[in-house]
């Protein structure tokens, strides 16, 4: 399985190419230019993965939250690439990369995640964030405990768990990530290609759409302006 994934949906440009079991990614902090930057991005990917775009077999994107017009290149160059290939697509959200990449991390410095909801915000500004919450399930995989939603700066009261706050919405509400049962606030997190390939690859096939199926996710009816 040969996938390609495009997500500029926050303030991050990143990519990744899954060639096999070889996972290659990019990722780059750039406010702006993510429509001039993101192709180039996943052209050198595939590249490296020695593979090309005639190898793809399954297009991913990052569906937001996040910034509509960022939300929006991604989906739509996504689209392009699907459609001249006849290939199907798959949307990941931008809250539950983050919540894959904070488990990674978790993982990663040796903590023990059964006992964990990690809390994800972006700011959504309007003093408002985008949020949801989420454990980890069977083989890894993502259990939503809050639905994504955009609501006022505010989170239900975790339950007996310990508790990772991740995303810019913790930067930007700093009582956000308050309380005893939180154990790791992480302002700065953005959504990465690595977290969303791992992700995709524990999803079923039925969760594959058409390429004129894709669409964003933008938690808001208000576009204009955004």
């Amino acid at each position: 399985m040969n996938i390609l994934y495009l997500d500029s949906s926050t303030e991050a440009c990143t990519a990744g190419v899954l060639a096999g079991d070889r996972v290659v990614t990019d990722f780059e902090i750039a406010p702006r230019g993510h429509a001039e930057k993101l192709l180039p991005m996943a052209e050198g990917l595939l590249e490296q993965a020695q593979i090309d775009f005639a190898d793809l077999d399954l297009i991913g994107f990052g569906r937001g939250p996040g910034s509509f017009t960022g939300v929006r290149i991604a989906t739509a160059m996504g689209q392009g690439i699907a459609i001249a290939r006849d290939l199907p697509m798959v949307g990941i959200s931008s809250l539950a990369c983050l919540a894959a990449g904070a488990f990674r991390r978790l993982e990663e410095s040796g903590e023990n995640t059964r006992d964990v909801e990690v809390r994800v915000a972006i700011d959504a500004r309007m003093g408002e964030i985008y949020r949801a919450a989420y454990r980890l399930g069977e083989l890894d995989g993502l259990i939503t405990v809050v639905e994504e939603a955009v609501t006022e700066p505010t989170f239900p009261v975790a339950q007996g768990s310990r508790v990772v706050a991740c995303g810019t919405g913790f930067g930007r509400y700093p009582a956000l990530g308050g309380g005893s049962e939180v154990i790791r606030v992480e302002p700065e997190a953005l959504p990465h290609a690595r977290d969303a390939l791992a992700l995709i690859r524990r999803l079923p096939e039925s969760e594959r759409i058409a390429a004129d199926e894709a669409v964003p996710s933008y938690l808001r009816d208000k576009v204009a302006g955004r």
